[in-house]
């Protein structure tokens, strides 16, 4: 009796040996954070993020869309990786694309909306905020494995000290730069564009180098036409721009382009006693300030009563449709 006990139970026992084969998981369970404060985006809190994972054996990249931008959760095979993680997605930008995503090294956003005139390469729409972190040589472990899995069926796997948790703080990728330029005549301006030389067209995005970058020219709207109080005249133009990075000092040209009230006359000026000031935030972001002279009057002119749809504006370049989140 007892040898057919144990012979009818055999079939289950191998069947249970073959249900804990089952059990054998080639995964891990990564808990990924971000902490956005340092990345001056505030407004991007709507949008999520894309999270990159490089294997360092060459294997192909695992790109993660990550809703909510601060938290997700992520499974791995055994291996060592290199990540990224970056705001938005490659086709949530208006001003921007992506290339080179096939390696950490070579992953480089550029501006997208770009025209040449003269040779050179002009920017018409200034990149947004852009910003990045890098973790590298992160390991997924044997031990790791299955760490999901329930209890009862987790053998070894374990995360001792936390080696299943990433946490990332992305830092801003593209430069802040406000212009100030002072100006006579500025009673005669309706509109003006400036333009800054020496602007990178690109920045890589695991160390925000732009080094080897190609280098042009950025277009921008001026914002702000402001008189003096005591002198009409007089005043300033200003507007906030975003950059890849900042032009070199010996670089650094400025030209305005204004409409006149006439809606006719167009002049072109040269700035010239450029000065340019770093200004930290207390949050880690820094503002590049720049003030110049603008030391030739504009000439004084007829306002004109129509609606200023004739106005001859040749080689202002082509219209852009940009799409600006509200």
């Amino acid at each position: 009796m007892k040898n057919t006990v144990l012979f009818l139970l055999l079939p289950l026992w191998l069947a249970s040996c073959e249900r804990r084969e089952l059990t054998f998981y080639t995964e891990a369970e990564i808990t990924v954070t971000a902490d956005w404060s340092r990345a001056d985006q505030q407004e991007e809190n709507q949008y999520g993020a894309t999270l990159i994972f490089y294997p360092q054996d060459g294997g192909t990249p695992r790109v993660v869309l990550m809703g909510d931008r601060t938290q997700t959760t992520v499974r791995l095979p055994d291996g060592r990786y290199d990540a990224i993680l970056f705001n938005r997605s490659f086709d949530e930008f208006g001003t921007m694309a992506f290339r080179g995503q096939e390696q950490l090294h070579t992953l480089e956003a550029y501006a997208l909306q770009t025209e040449t005139r003269y040779g050179t390469k002009i920017i018409t729409a200034a990149p947004g905020k852009l910003a990045s972190a890098v973790i590298r040589d992160f390991e997924v472990t044997d031990n790791m494995l299955g760490n999901y899995a329930p209890a009862g069926a987790r053998s070894m796997a374990d995360c001792p000290d936390g080696n299943c948790r990433l946490q990332f703080t992305p830092l801003p990728l593209t430069r802040k730069v406000k212009v100030k330029l002072h100006i006579t005549g500025i009673n005669n301006i309706k509109q003006a564009t400036c333009q800054l030389s020496g602007v990178p067209l690109s920045v890589y995005l695991h160390d925000g180098s732009t080094t080897h970058a190609e280098k042009g020219v950025q277009e921008f709207e001026v914002e702000d036409i402001t008189p003096d109080e005591d002198f009409a005249a007089n005043g300033t133009l200003s507007g906030t721009i975003h950059l890849f990075g900042l032009p070199s000092t010996e670089e650094v040209q400025i030209k305005v382009r204004a409409l006149l009230k006439d809606n006719t006359t167009v002049i072109e000026r040269e700035v010239e006693n450029i000065e340019a000031n770093e200004e930290a935030d207390g949050s880690g972001v820094t503002t590049l300030h720049i003030e110049a002279d603008i030391t030739e009057p504009l000439p004084d002119v007829t306002i004109s009563e129509d609606s200023g749809f004739n106005a001859n504006v040749d080689e202002w370049g082509q219209e852009n449709d940009t799409e600006i989140p509200i």
